[in-house]
């Protein structure tokens, strides 16, 4: 009995290629299921900064400026205060092109906003950024949640700093949006 069982969850095992998450929304109603689409590592000067995973709906196409809902986690490897993390986030966002764009125009209020939002981070700390079907940002810290930013284009601003194609981190974004490599380019 005992190997029928252990076998039974082996089989289970492997048949979850990926991890799966049901969330519920502020009303009781359940959201579609997100699924890890991809992880990766964030370093810097060969110090592992932190891990980040993307988990998206079962639509995802790639195209995160528009498929909802979908969840960025980060699990920092490092202590940093929220001033630091915020100062990044602005120049982060001054590198890409896309805070050129009507899309990012509100970037100094949301700055703001996030000074207020986040906390300082410690080692094992999670601040996950998700975006609801209605494509309002939500912020929790170790699964506590720390508030919202409600305009819809603050989202694909934010997530930009991980998945534009001029980002900072590319072979992040490459293992973040489980993107193949091409010979040649």
């Amino acid at each position: 009995m005992k190997a029928f069982v252990f076998a039974l969850i082996i089989i289970f095992m492997i048949g979850l290629p990926k991890l799966t998450l049901a969330k519920v929304t502020s009303e009781g109603e359940f959201d579609r299921q997100l699924t890890e689409l991809g992880k990766g590592s964030f370093r810097w000067w060969g110090i592992k900064v932190y891990d980040a995973r993307l988990l998206v709906n079962e639509e995802f196409d790639g195209n995160y400026f528009y498929n909802r809902p979908l969840t960025l986690e980060i699990q920092y490897d490092i202590d940093i205060d929220s001033e630091d993390l915020v100062e990044t986030t602005r120049e982060e966002w001054e590198e890409l092109s896309i805070s050129q764009t009507d899309w990012c125009r509100d970037r100094e209020q949301w700055l703001t906003q996030l000074s207020q939002l986040w906390p300082d981070l410690k080692q094992g700390d999670k601040l996950r950024h998700e975006i609801n079907v209605h494509g309002e940002s939500v912020f929790y810290f170790n699964d506590q949640r720390l508030g919202e930013i409600k305009d819809i284009n603050f989202g694909p601003c934010f997530l930009s700093i991980w998945l534009a194609s001029d980002t900072s981190a590319p072979g992040l974004r490459k293992n973040l949006l489980a993107l193949k490599s091409q010979k040649g380019r």
